[in-house]
Protein backbone atom coordinates (compact mmCIF):
# COMPACT_ATOMS: atom_id res chain seq x y z
CA UNK A 1 0.00 0.00 0.00
CA UNK A 2 1.32 3.46 -0.88
CA UNK A 3 -0.01 6.26 1.26
CA UNK A 4 -0.05 10.00 0.90
CA UNK A 5 3.22 10.11 2.83
CA UNK A 6 4.97 7.26 1.05
CA UNK A 7 8.23 7.78 2.95
CA UNK A 8 6.55 7.43 6.35
CA UNK A 9 5.17 4.62 8.50
CA UNK A 10 2.35 4.80 11.03
CA UNK A 11 3.66 3.74 14.46
CA UNK A 12 0.67 2.99 16.67
CA UNK A 13 1.37 2.52 20.38
CA UNK A 14 -0.93 -0.40 21.04
CA UNK A 15 -2.06 -0.69 24.61
CA UNK A 16 -0.01 -0.81 27.75
CA UNK A 17 -0.83 -1.22 31.43
CA UNK A 18 -3.78 1.18 31.31
CA UNK A 19 -3.43 2.00 35.00
CA UNK A 20 -5.68 5.08 34.71
CA UNK A 21 -8.22 2.99 32.80
CA UNK A 22 -8.60 0.57 35.70
CA UNK A 23 -5.99 -1.82 34.33
CA UNK A 24 -7.76 -2.31 31.01
CA UNK A 25 -5.54 -2.55 27.95
CA UNK A 26 -6.59 0.39 25.81
CA UNK A 27 -5.85 -1.53 22.62
CA UNK A 28 -8.99 -3.58 23.29
CA UNK A 29 -11.29 -0.74 24.37
CA UNK A 30 -14.43 -0.23 22.33
CA UNK A 31 -16.81 2.64 21.74
CA UNK A 32 -20.04 2.22 19.82
CA UNK A 33 -19.04 -1.34 18.96
CA UNK A 34 -15.73 -0.28 17.42
CA UNK A 35 -12.25 -0.55 18.86
CA UNK A 36 -10.61 2.80 19.60
CA UNK A 37 -7.68 1.51 17.57
CA UNK A 38 -10.03 0.95 14.64
CA UNK A 39 -11.09 4.59 14.75
CA UNK A 40 -7.44 5.65 14.71
CA UNK A 41 -6.70 3.38 11.76
CA UNK A 42 -9.77 4.59 9.87
CA UNK A 43 -8.47 8.14 10.07
CA UNK A 44 -4.75 7.58 9.56
CA UNK A 45 -3.72 4.24 8.05
CA UNK A 46 -4.34 5.23 4.43
CA UNK A 47 -1.96 8.18 4.81
CA UNK A 48 1.09 5.99 5.30
CA UNK A 49 3.02 3.32 3.45
CA UNK A 50 2.66 0.81 6.31
CA UNK A 51 1.25 0.45 9.81
CA UNK A 52 3.02 -1.05 12.82
CA UNK A 53 1.11 -1.89 16.00
CA UNK A 54 3.59 -1.57 18.85
CA UNK A 55 2.47 -4.05 21.51
CA UNK A 56 3.68 -4.98 24.98
CA UNK A 57 5.84 -8.11 25.41
CA UNK A 58 3.83 -11.30 24.98
CA UNK A 59 0.79 -9.51 23.53
CA UNK A 60 1.50 -9.72 19.79
CA UNK A 61 -0.44 -12.97 19.35
CA UNK A 62 -3.36 -11.74 21.43
CA UNK A 63 -3.46 -8.43 19.56
CA UNK A 64 -3.41 -10.19 16.21
CA UNK A 65 -6.19 -12.54 17.34
CA UNK A 66 -8.47 -9.90 18.87
CA UNK A 67 -7.97 -7.48 15.97
CA UNK A 68 -8.08 -10.16 13.27
CA UNK A 69 -11.29 -8.70 11.86
CA UNK A 70 -9.43 -5.46 11.16
CA UNK A 71 -6.78 -7.18 9.05
CA UNK A 72 -9.27 -7.36 6.17
CA UNK A 73 -9.50 -3.56 6.20
CA UNK A 74 -6.01 -2.55 7.28
CA UNK A 75 -2.63 -4.02 6.44
CA UNK A 76 -0.61 -3.92 9.66
CA UNK A 77 2.23 -5.70 11.42
CA UNK A 78 2.37 -6.29 15.17
CA UNK A 79 5.74 -5.59 16.78
CA UNK A 80 6.41 -6.45 20.41
CA UNK A 81 8.44 -4.45 22.92
CA UNK A 82 11.67 -6.18 23.96
CA UNK A 83 10.99 -5.79 27.67
CA UNK A 84 8.10 -4.72 29.88
CA UNK A 85 7.93 -1.54 31.92
CA UNK A 86 9.99 0.63 29.61
CA UNK A 87 7.19 2.96 28.62
CA UNK A 88 6.39 4.55 25.26
CA UNK A 89 10.08 5.21 24.58
CA UNK A 90 10.57 1.46 24.07
CA UNK A 91 7.66 1.45 21.62
CA UNK A 92 9.24 4.28 19.66
CA UNK A 93 12.56 2.44 19.52
CA UNK A 94 10.87 -0.72 18.26
CA UNK A 95 8.95 1.24 15.66
CA UNK A 96 12.00 3.09 14.37
CA UNK A 97 14.00 -0.13 14.15
CA UNK A 98 11.28 -2.10 12.36
CA UNK A 99 9.73 0.48 10.02
CA UNK A 100 10.52 0.54 6.33
CA UNK A 101 10.05 4.27 5.87
CA UNK A 102 12.48 7.07 6.66
CA UNK A 103 9.96 8.67 8.98
CA UNK A 104 7.57 7.32 11.58
CA UNK A 105 4.40 9.05 12.76
CA UNK A 106 3.93 8.05 16.39
CA UNK A 107 0.48 8.12 17.97
CA UNK A 108 -1.53 6.14 20.49
CA UNK A 109 -4.38 3.70 20.05
CA UNK A 110 -6.27 5.97 22.47
CA UNK A 111 -6.30 8.93 20.05
CA UNK A 112 -9.50 8.26 18.07
CA UNK A 113 -10.08 11.79 16.73
CA UNK A 114 -6.86 12.41 14.81
CA UNK A 115 -7.41 14.91 12.00
CA UNK A 116 -5.69 13.99 8.71
CA UNK A 117 -5.37 17.71 7.90
CA UNK A 118 -3.38 18.22 11.10
CA UNK A 119 -1.16 15.26 10.25
CA UNK A 120 -0.55 16.81 6.82
CA UNK A 121 0.64 20.04 8.45
CA UNK A 122 3.06 18.05 10.58
CA UNK A 123 4.33 16.18 7.53
CA UNK A 124 4.83 19.39 5.58
CA UNK A 125 7.16 20.68 8.30
CA UNK A 126 9.67 17.87 7.81
CA UNK A 127 12.96 19.06 6.37
CA UNK A 128 16.16 17.24 5.33
CA UNK A 129 17.83 18.38 8.55
CA UNK A 130 15.03 17.71 11.03
CA UNK A 131 14.74 14.60 13.19
CA UNK A 132 11.61 15.33 15.24
CA UNK A 133 8.55 17.28 14.10
CA UNK A 134 6.25 17.92 17.05
CA UNK A 135 3.44 20.34 17.75
CA UNK A 136 3.52 22.91 20.54
CA UNK A 137 0.01 23.23 21.95
CA UNK A 138 -0.76 25.41 24.98
CA UNK A 139 2.98 25.77 25.53
CA UNK A 140 3.45 21.98 25.69
CA UNK A 141 5.39 19.97 23.11
CA UNK A 142 3.32 16.93 22.15
CA UNK A 143 5.50 13.77 21.84
CA UNK A 144 2.61 11.81 20.38
CA UNK A 145 1.04 12.89 17.10
CA UNK A 146 4.63 13.61 16.01
CA UNK A 147 7.02 12.57 13.25
CA UNK A 148 10.36 10.91 14.05
CA UNK A 149 13.17 10.30 11.56
CA UNK A 150 14.90 6.94 11.74
CA UNK A 151 18.11 8.76 12.73
CA UNK A 152 16.49 9.33 16.15
CA UNK A 153 16.95 5.66 17.03
CA UNK A 154 20.45 5.94 18.60
CA UNK A 155 19.30 8.93 20.67
CA UNK A 156 16.17 7.11 21.84
CA UNK A 157 18.13 3.95 22.67
CA UNK A 158 20.60 6.02 24.70
CA UNK A 159 17.68 7.39 26.71
CA UNK A 160 16.48 3.86 27.42
CA UNK A 161 19.92 2.80 28.58
CA UNK A 162 19.85 5.70 31.05
CA UNK A 163 16.61 4.34 32.45
CA UNK A 164 14.37 7.01 30.99
CA UNK A 165 10.88 6.12 29.74
CA UNK A 166 9.75 9.46 28.38
CA UNK A 167 9.84 10.05 24.65
CA UNK A 168 11.03 13.63 25.06
CA UNK A 169 14.15 12.55 26.95
CA UNK A 170 16.29 12.90 23.80
CA UNK A 171 14.69 16.06 22.38
CA UNK A 172 17.57 18.24 23.61
CA UNK A 173 20.00 16.26 21.44
CA UNK A 174 17.73 16.00 18.38
CA UNK A 175 17.02 18.46 15.59
CA UNK A 176 13.53 19.43 16.73
CA UNK A 177 11.09 21.32 14.52
CA UNK A 178 8.14 22.71 16.48
CA UNK A 179 4.83 23.25 14.71
CA UNK A 180 2.79 26.15 16.06
CA UNK A 181 -0.90 26.23 16.90
CA UNK A 182 -1.33 28.94 14.28
CA UNK A 183 0.05 26.69 11.54
CA UNK A 184 -2.24 23.87 12.59
CA UNK A 185 -5.30 26.11 12.87
CA UNK A 186 -4.73 27.55 9.39
CA UNK A 187 -5.26 24.10 7.89
CA UNK A 188 -7.57 22.53 10.46
CA UNK A 189 -9.78 24.56 12.78
CA UNK A 190 -10.50 21.41 14.81
CA UNK A 191 -6.80 20.63 15.25
CA UNK A 192 -7.11 20.32 19.05
CA UNK A 193 -9.28 17.22 18.61
CA UNK A 194 -6.36 15.61 16.87
CA UNK A 195 -4.40 15.52 20.13
CA UNK A 196 -7.20 14.05 22.23
CA UNK A 197 -6.14 10.93 24.08
CA UNK A 198 -8.38 8.85 26.32
CA UNK A 199 -6.81 7.74 29.58
CA UNK A 200 -9.70 7.36 32.05
CA UNK A 201 -13.19 5.83 32.03
CA UNK A 202 -14.82 9.26 32.33
CA UNK A 203 -12.90 10.48 29.27
CA UNK A 204 -14.07 7.44 27.32
CA UNK A 205 -17.69 8.08 28.38
CA UNK A 206 -17.41 11.73 27.36
CA UNK A 207 -15.96 10.79 23.97
CA UNK A 208 -18.73 8.21 23.43
CA UNK A 209 -21.37 10.83 24.16
CA UNK A 210 -19.80 13.40 21.84
CA UNK A 211 -19.38 10.84 19.07
CA UNK A 212 -22.97 9.63 19.41
CA UNK A 213 -24.22 13.20 19.14
CA UNK A 214 -22.14 13.91 16.04
CA UNK A 215 -23.32 10.71 14.36
CA UNK A 216 -26.97 11.59 15.06
CA UNK A 217 -26.46 15.04 13.55
CA UNK A 218 -25.09 13.73 10.25
CA UNK A 219 -27.39 10.72 10.00
CA UNK A 220 -29.88 11.06 7.11
CA UNK A 221 -33.43 11.75 8.15
CA UNK A 222 -36.24 9.49 7.05
CA UNK A 223 -38.02 10.73 3.97
CA UNK A 224 -41.81 10.67 3.84
CA UNK A 225 -42.88 8.93 0.66
CA UNK A 226 -44.95 11.06 -1.71
CA UNK A 227 -48.74 10.45 -1.67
Amino acid sequence: MTGRFADASLLLLAGGAGSRMGGRNKLFLKTGGLYLAELVLERTASLFSETLLLAAPGEAELAAEVLSALSAKFDFRVVEDRAAGRGPLEGLCRGLSEMRGEWGFLCGCDMPAIEPAAVAVMAANRTPGSQVVAAEVNGYIEPLHAFYHRSCLPLAEAGLHCGDKKIKCFYAEAALKKVSEEALYAACQNFRRSFLNINRPDELARFEKTRAQSVSVIAPTAQTPPP
